[in-house]
């Protein structure tokens, strides 16, 4: 399977548990050890801070996310992916644009890094 299509595949992953209300489900996607840099926050490093995050963006109402993957280039180990998301939530949608860094753990696709910008915020 091509990596792209791999990649999609993991992201379809993400935004079944995500928008099942299941931030364990979403987590279990990034690497253990994995960095998420959200937009104007604190960094969390870990599955576990991940889920965290999760569930409080679950908390304050967002309710589904869109990913749109647009680029992925890599090699077997490692690969980057660009893209842009929708997150729906009681205040609106948010808009931005994203950058990950996934490896390749025991032949699983998971996220590494994860960094995101916000272009529109909900309103």
């Amino acid at each position: 399977m091509a990596l792209f299509q791999e990649i999609k595949n993991r992201q379809a992953e993400f935004m079944k548990s995500f928008n099942a209300g299941d931030p364990k489900g979403a987590a279990d996607v990034y690497d253990p050890d994995g960095y998420f840099m959200p937009n104007g926050k604190t960094p969390v490093k870990g599955r576990a801070g991940i889920e965290q995050y999760f569930k409080q963006d679950m908390s304050e109402g967002v309710v589904s996310a869109q990913i749109i993957t647009e680029e992925v280039n890599g090699s077997d180990e490692w690969a980057f992916e660009r893209g842009s998301y929708h997150l729906e939530g009681k205040r609106g949608t948010e808009s931005g644009a994203y950058l990950l860094v996934w490896k390749k753990v025991d032949g699983k696709w998971l996220i590494h890094n994860d960094c995101f910008n916000v272009i529109k915020a909900a309103q």
